[in-house]
């Protein structure tokens, strides 16, 4: 038999009633740790002294969407600072980037002939956990306004790292969803 001894509001146990007590302490103590080393597995949001990734992703498709013939110059330019060099020859290739000066020149007479640019509406940005590659995957989904008055919805993915160069965020994939 055992006998139980109440001290205020302790209570105490003899014989095997501490040893239930203690494997029962033991067990929620092992469910803190493990709970407490699964928070610390998710990644955290990447600091703002590389770059806001929000920011960062949604101007960057703005550029890539860009046919205005004033600002498409300046569109590649900056697409071209912040992708990275596989990210910039996949452009090329896939004939987003101007390949050259000729070309670009080339791309702002045919834009300069539009009226009136297709308009970038960046609805949402969502940055999802780090990969294990330590890549940043981020969807941005929103609507290009065309000249006539029609919406046509777009959904990219992006895949961001960080510059060993100057520590900013470069992106290093975009994917049409």
């Amino acid at each position: 038999m055992f006998s139980r001894l109440q001290i205020g509001s302790i209570q105490a146990f003899d014989s095997a009633q501490p040893v239930k007590a203690l494997q029962k302490f033991a067990a929620g103590f092992a469910a803190v740790l493990l709970l407490s080393s699964c928070q610390q597995i998710s990644v955290p949001r990447v600091s703002s002294s590389v770059g806001n990734v929000e920011e960062v992703c949604s101007d960057f498709v703005t550029h890539y969407l860009d046919n205005d013939a004033k600002t498409y110059e300046t569109s590649q330019k900056v697409l071209r600072q912040v992708a990275s060099p596989g990210c910039v020859q996949s452009m090329q290739k896939a004939g987003v980037l101007a390949k050259n000066l000729k070309e670009l020149k080339a791309r702002v007479v045919k834009f300069s002939k539009n009226k009136t640019p297709d308009t970038v509406d960046v609805k949402q940005v969502l940055q999802a956990d780090v990969t294990a590659n330590g890549l940043i995957p981020v969807t941005v989904t929103g609507e290009v306004r065309k000249a006539a008055g029609k919406t046509a919805p777009f959904a990219y993915k992006l895949l961001l790292g960080v510059r060993k160069d100057n520590g900013k965020l470069a992106v290093v994939t975009i994917t049409k969803q």
